[in-house]
This record gives C-alpha cells, structure tokens and sequence, in this order.
C-alpha cells in the first residue's frame, strides 16, 4: 500500500469538502453522544441502581429484534434510491420513497401484537427485579411507542443519506439525544427517580427527531411526495428480495451483538446484567464510533461500484479499513488500557474488580471493527445471501457458545464476552475479507494486510497506557483525562510517522478541509 492509485486520490479531493464535514460532524454528533452517555449512565446507576438500570438497555434489546426486519427493508432502500436520484430518476426515486414508507408503516403495526404480549408477559421473558414489574411494563411500553415512530421517520431519514448530508443526520440526532437525556434529568430531580421516566424522555426525544428528519427530507428531496398511490408493489418485492437477505444477516448480528444481556439476566439475574450492562455501554461506544467513522466511507463504495472502477474501490478500501483501524486503535487501548482507573473513576470502586471483563468485551473491536468498509461493500454489489446464511450460522454458534462457557464451564459474565469476541473474530478476520476479495475478483489476501498494523497499534496503546497507571495515580478525571491526552499525543505522532505510507499521508491531508489547514 505504498502507492496510491490516479483514480483513488481524484475522488478524494473531489470530494473533500463533503466528506470533510460528514466525518467532522458524525464525530461532533459522536463526541457529544458519548460525552453524555458516560455521564448519563453513571447517573442512572446512581439514582436507579444497578439492577433497575438493566432493565434499560434489555428494552432497548429486545426492540432492536422489532426492528431487524424494517431496518433491513430501509438498507435495500438507501441503495436503490440513491442510484435513483443519482440518475436524476425523481419519479422512480419517489415510488421508492413512497413503497419505503407504507411498508414501514405496515410492518410497524404488524409488530404491534407481538409486541403487546411480550409487555403483558414481560416476566415470561426476563427476570424483573421484585416490585418494579408495572414500572417496567412502563418502560418497555414507551420503548416500543418509539420503535413504531422510527419506523416511520425512517423512509425520511433516507434522504440525508443518498443526498450525503450527514451533518444534518447528525444534527437531529444531537438534538434528539439532549431532549432525551435533559427531559430524563428535569423529571429525576423535579419529582423522583423512575424507570418509567426513562422511557418517556425515549419517546419525546423520538418525536423531535422525526419532526426534524421530515423537514430535512422536504428540503434535501423536495422532487418527493408522500402518497399511498405512489406505492410500487413490483418495487417492493425487489427490494423484499434484497432486503429479506439482509434481515438474515440482521438476526446473526443481533444473536452475535443484542444477545448478551438477555443470557446474562436469565442466567445471572437482574443485579448482574446490570453491571455487565454498564461495562457494555463502552463497547458500545466504541462500536458506534468505528460505525461513525465507517459511514462516511459507503458513498464513494456505492459510487465506485456503480461505475465499476474496481482498481480504484480495492485501492480505496484498504485505505478505509487501515484508517478506521487505525482511528479506533486509541479509544481501544485507552480504555482497555486504563480500565481499573476508569471503572472506579466512572461508575465506582465497586466495578473496579471487572476491569479484565471490560478488555475482554473492547479489545478484540480493533480488528472487527476494522472491516466495516467491506460490509457496505457488500450491500453495494447486492451480495447479501452469503454473507446472511454466514452470518446467522455463527451468530447462533456464538449464542450456544455463550451458554456453554457461562453455564456448564462456569465463566460466568466472562464466558458470555468470551463467545462474542471468539465468534465475531473469527467471521471478520476469516470471511469477511475473503468475500469482499471474492466479489471484486480479487486474490483471497488483498484486504488482510492492513490488520497487523492496526493490532500492533492496539497492543502498544495499552502497554503504554498499563505503564503509565502504575506509574501515576490515576483517581480522578483530571489526571486520569490528562494521561489519555499524553497517550493520545504520542499514538498520534507515532500512527503519522512510522504507521502510514507518504501516500497515505497525503491521502489523509486532501480528506481536510482547507481552511484547517490554512488554520
């Protein structure tokens, strides 16, 4: 990779003011998001306690299940509409649009029933702790409410994305995240603590942002209309075909990703899936900040597939992966790293004890992360019936592993990350990458040789950060803040010296914009 092909470095200066300010604005978006997670879940478990604040992201869970089948329908319609407005095809691009929202809004209210016995029978399905079972009817009554409404701002939402208009994406979701946090807060101290009012700052938070994404879509798309006539059931099938494979590869992620909470309350009870809740919130993190810095990634995969430039999106996605690779390397080690000091610093002494679980559920992202590129490489070509039968096959190997390691092996909460981090591993590091080479026709190893750098760079991150907590007493944000920012200083230069290719470093310029470097 120490030259960069003509085709791949025209793209990028061609498009360097829009993906200059999609990538600074999902980091924005993520950089608030996260500053105020990490405060809010402490927060929660302060006023909650661990046990009730569980309850939170298994609602959360168990809806993500809801929406497998909506989101993955929404996917196949990003694809087809982009290409559409592409082309300047607005009447195709509003049968779509349209065909995407009936849908959405059909499959929403099929999902109402199902959903209405799992609430009436919520202790069939989890282990509620005792006295909080209306509350948490609550809960999940209100996480449902906000399911059906982002299935409906969905087909909306769509339009920032074919139009690349990521930073007003982000906008509404930063402001969707302060309505729902502030709401939660003024309630706590203005009344009292409740679960209950955890869902309803859900659910107002879910109406701004819908409110926002329609008037988003009435300005980027103003060629579209909503109507029910403009409903395309030849349209709908193909994408129901391109879509159904894809809710495949959905449910082998949600048994690789959503399924840990769910073991972790029924096998352990309610107060144990609570701390291994906290702790996930990181990963968590983590893996929206690698999806973020993805994301911006997919217009130019979609754009040089479609004009069938495959020299240029081979070139380009290996620098995407060792990229974002190399971007999720620091927050890894750091976290992993500084784990003991950052658990008793966050969340208290009293998760001080799980600091090797947190490793274990963060550092192997380095490498699973990484590969994101390539999955939109495979939406892009239409290639998802493989990659979904792949996926589903060891999502439920991971489930069974999970059982196993935590039951009869007696891992516990360790044997639960354990199955993820082997399973997940082992389909990023083994199929991935040999299935994007096999749909560019290329040799098996194109897309393998930028992972030893990202995980050298994961290691020596941690090594330094372990040297400096024995070195330094690390009780407080402040030093514990300005550690991370020595560690972040010193990955920075070293990643730019030693780690990328003259080509890359000029690669890495031209994705700035101008004035900052004027600046």
């Amino acid at each position: 990779m120490s030259s960069i092909s003509t085709a791949s470095t025209s793209e990028l200066p061609a498009r360097r003011g829009r993906f200059a300010i999609n990538l600074l604005a999902n980091v924005g978006q993520l950089g608030l998001s996260s500053a105020i997670g990490l405060w809010y879940v402490p927060f929660l478990i302060r006023h909650l306690g661990p046990s009730i604040y569980g309850l939170l992201p298994l609602a959360t869970t168990m809806t993500s299940y809801m929406a497998m089948i909506t989101l993955s329908f929404n996917s196949a319609v990003a694809r087809s509409m982009t290409i559409a407005l592409e082309q300047g095809d607005d009447h195709k691009a509003n049968h779509i649009f349209n065909t995407s929202f009936w849908s959405s809004a059909a499959l929403g209210v099929a999902l109402l029933f199902p959903a209405a016995i799992g609430i009436i029978h919520l202790d069939w399905l989890i282990r509620v702790p005792p006295g909080y079972e209306v509350q948490a009817r609550w809960l999940f009554t209100c996480t449902v409410t906000a399911f059906l409404l982002n299935e409906l701002k969905s087909p909306f939402e769509i339009a920032s994305l074919c139009r690349n208009r990521f930073d007003l994406r982000n906008l509404i979701a930063m402001t969707e995240v302060l309505t729902r946090v502030g709401l939660v807060v003024a309630l706590f101290y203005a009344i009292s603590p409740r679960i209950k009012y955890v869902g309803f700052g859900i659910v107002c938070g879910t109406l701004i942002s819908g409110v926002g994404a329609v008037r988003v879509w009435r300005l980027l798309t103003p060629g579209l209309r909503l109507g029910w006539r403009h409903f395309d059931w030849g349209i709908f099938k193909h994408l129901a075909r391109t879509g159904g494979w894809v809710i495949v590869n959905q449910l082998g992620a949600m048994l690789y990703l959503g399924i840990d909470l769910i073991v972790a309350n029924r096998l352990f009870g309610a107060e144990a899936n609570g701390r291994y809740a906290a702790l996930l919130q990181l990963s968590m993190f983590i893996r929206t900040f690698g999806t973020t810095i993805s994301g911006v990634f997919y217009p130019t995969v979609l754009s040089l597939y479609a004009r069938k430039e495959i020299d240029s999106l081979v070139s380009y996605l290996n620098h995407a992966i060792k990229f974002v690779g190399l971007a999720l390397a620091l927050p890894i080690g750091l976290v992993c790293g500084f784990s003991q000091p950052l658990l008793r610093v966050w969340v208290g002494p009293e998760f001080e004890s799980l600091a090797p679980l947190l490793v274990l559920l963060c550092v192997h992202l380095c490498i699973n992360l990484a590969v994101n590129p390539l999955l939109g490489l495979q939406l892009a070509a239409n290639r998802m019936k493989v990659p979904g039968i792949v996926t589903l096959v060891m999502g439920a190997c991971n489930l069974g592993l999970a059982l196993f390691l935590a039951g009869p092996m007696h891992w516990g909460l360790y044997g639960i990350a354990g199955a993820g981090a082997i399973m997940l591993t082992l389909k990023h590091v083994w199929f991935t990458p040999f299935y994007a080479a096999r749909i560019l026709g290329q040799p098996s190893s194109c897309f393998w040789r930028g992972i030893l750098p990202i995980v050298a760079a994961t290691l020596l991150t941690i090594i330094l950060c372990r040297l400096m907590a024995l070195g330094m007493d690390l009780s407080g944000w402040l030093p514990l803040g300005m550690a991370a920012a020595i560690v972040s200083g010193i990955y920075g230069a070293g990643v730019f010296l030693l780690l990328l290719t003259e080509g890359e470093r000029i690669l890495l310029r031209k994705m700035i914009p101008q004035k900052f470097l004027s600046s």
